[in-house]
């Protein structure tokens, strides 16, 4: 297989990806031997750009390999990412009665009544281009509240120095990271009914340039400068947690990073192997377990996403500078829970975890390890059924069908395949001058028309075209 791969990265002159359906990706390959040209076409569903299984480290260089280490740059001025003796106290809690204290509430009758008079429930977690803009706009108030503060920072600190990442405790300790972080959030709105939003990056996957999502437009997680700093939209004055003044975004800076898409996201919530979902990613060539490191795990596939937007989500001590790190991870989330209701009784979600063995992950992975910097947590904890019993739970994805092609919202249009085995499926509008390509027909473009592949603004809808009929021939692909 190494030796194919090599052989494939000496030969490649020249690669295209055709999207030809909604759910397949040809890579065409031309390779020029001696006076031959050759052409090579390799059909799947998984990845926009081809990921190849990964490889354990190499036991005899565990010391010069990233195994078992977190990197954080020799400069780097350190702030003790300490929680207050108020958060200690409430943080850790896994139901509403526990953590109503840290909102001034008092509980009676098995319920939490807040200062307000309202009973706190269940935080309900929904995609950001489901949400109403009112709703939207006072979570981003709150975010920024927490920003000006320094807890934002205070608590991305957090996540900045704990270094869980290659190995089971992964998934956990980012649950129990967004529940922390997501207790702060519902304190800083009026209603304190919502939860931290998600990003649900499969429905950027089919756009002809995902980062022309409007995702990506001031309405949302902001637009970058030709430097890739984020220059409008509610997060662009966000000092990060080093001193900078802006979040820094590089779009296209690494080849491998994608967004997720609906193959991984449905091959992930259906599967039966555990360690699919909390395997460890970077276990050495000794580890007593025998699963295959697939590119498709939901760890790397996580990753993809963190290389996509690249800049600070591109290193685990930077990434929580980005909101888009939240929102990110808030989809990580809703992929593990979805996983554990499809597959596992409700015993075995607070039971299953994979077997301690510090040639497959550190020890700190293990689950009766201390969570790092979430104490008194242990990772095992983080297995209880009381996350999504009593303290969130997520609001459905955007679905359409070809006799309701509507996604129930502005920011999102109904792409209904040509292939009749494939459903319909909900797609992100593009931005300004973003890339439309292959959509003609479709209502792609927020704002304007689509005009010779770009969404121009200038172009204004006629009514004819606001209400035309779908062209279920027209098959979107990006080069």
């Amino acid at each position: 297989m190494r030796t194919r791969r090599l052989f494939l990265k000496l030969l490649l002159l020249l690669a295209t990806l055709v999207l030809v359906t909604v759910n397949s990706y040809v890579t065409v390959t031309k390779y020029k031997i001696g006076n031959r040209t050759y052409y090579e076409k390799f059909e799947q569903p998984w990845f926009r750009h081809m990921h190849y299984d990964h490889d354990p480290v190499d036991a005899d260089t565990k010391e010069e390999s990233a195994f078992g280490k977190h990197y954080v740059p020799e400069d780097d001025v350190f702030i003790a990412p300490d929680w207050n003796a108020h958060e200690l106290k409430y943080m850790g809690c896994l139901n509403r009665t526990c953590v109503c204290g840290y909102y001034r509430g008092h509980v009676k009758n098995g319920e939490c009544y807040l200062p307000s008079g309202k009973i706190l429930k269940r935080a309900v977690r929904h995609e950001l281009r489901s949400m109403k803009d009112a709703d939207r706009r006072q979570i981003e108030n709150a975010w920024n509240a927490m920003k000006t503060s320094g807890l934002y920072n205070r608590i991305g600190r957090v996540h900045k120095y704990s270094g869980v990442h290659s190995g089971p405790a992964f998934t956990l300790w980012h649950r129990e990271f967004l529940k922390r972080l997501e207790i702060a959030l519902r304190d800083h709105m009026n209603n304190p009914d919502f939860g931290l939003p998600f990003w649900d990056s499969t429905l950027d996957s089919l756009l002809p340039d995902p980062k022309d999502s409007i995702i990506f437009s001031e309405l949302f997680l902001g637009e970058v400068d030709d430097h890739g700093y984020v220059k409008n939209g509610p997060y662009h004055n966000w000092e990060t947690m080093e001193g900078r003044a802006q979040i820094f975004r590089n779009f296209d800076e690494d080849d491998s990073g994608e967004m997720l898409n609906d193959a991984r996201v449905d091959w992930l919530i259906q599967n039966p192997d555990i360690n699919m979902i909390l395997g460890a990613t970077m276990p050495l060539t000794t580890c007593s377990m025998n699963h295959t490191l697939d590119a498709r795990m939901l760890e790397f596939s996580h990753d993809y996403v963190h290389f996509f937007v690249n800049g600070d989500m591109s290193k685990s001590y930077s990434s929580s500078n980005d909101i888009c790190f939240v929102y990110h991870h808030g989809m990580i989330d809703w992929i593990f829970e979805t996983w554990r209701q499809n597959i596992q009784s409700r015993e075995e979600r607070e039971t299953q975890y994979p077997k301690s063995d510090e040639r497959c992950f550190p020890y700190w992975h293990n689950a009766e390890n201390s969570m790092p910097l979430l104490h008194p947590l242990k990772n095992k904890d983080a297995l209880s059924n009381g996350y999504t019993d009593f303290m969130y739970e997520y609001a459905p994805r955007a679905t359409c069908s070809k006799e309701r092609p509507d996604c129930d919202s502005p920011y999102l249009f109904c792409y209904i395949p040509t292939n009749e085995d494939q459903p319909p499926t909900c797609v992100s509008k593009v931005r300004r001058n973003g890339s439309c390509h292959g959509f003609d027909g479709y209502p792609i473009c927020y704002w304007g028309e689509c005009v010779d592949g770009k969404c121009d603004e200038t172009a204004k809808k006629t009514a004819k075209d606001q209400f035309k009929k779908f062209d279920k021939n027209l098959v979107p692909f990006v080069m």
